[in-house]
């Protein structure tokens, strides 16, 4: 399970979707596209350890997949 942060720019590559404010994990391509509320809240490092950005509701989806933390709350 890797920690979760809250969202911040500047851990996100240069041009990437993150670093331009917006969900990296319902990103183009993503199958749950329809299920991105907007805006990122959280920022963490994906298995590869590559950061990603998450709206809400990819938060949620990734705290009950046991992917992530919940904000705040440590590994």
């Amino acid at each position: 399970m890797n920690e979760s942060f809250p969202f911040d720019p500047d851990h996100h590559e240069e041009g990437s979707v993150a670093a331009g404010g917006r969900c990296s994990v319902h990103g183009e391509g993503s199958s749950d596209r329809d299920s991105c509320t907007g805006e990122p809240v959280v920022s963490f490092q994906d298995r590869d350890g590559h950061w990603q950005s998450g709206c809400t509701a990819a938060m949620e989806q990734l705290v009950e997949r046991g992917e992530i933390t919940p904000l705040g709350q440590g590994a």
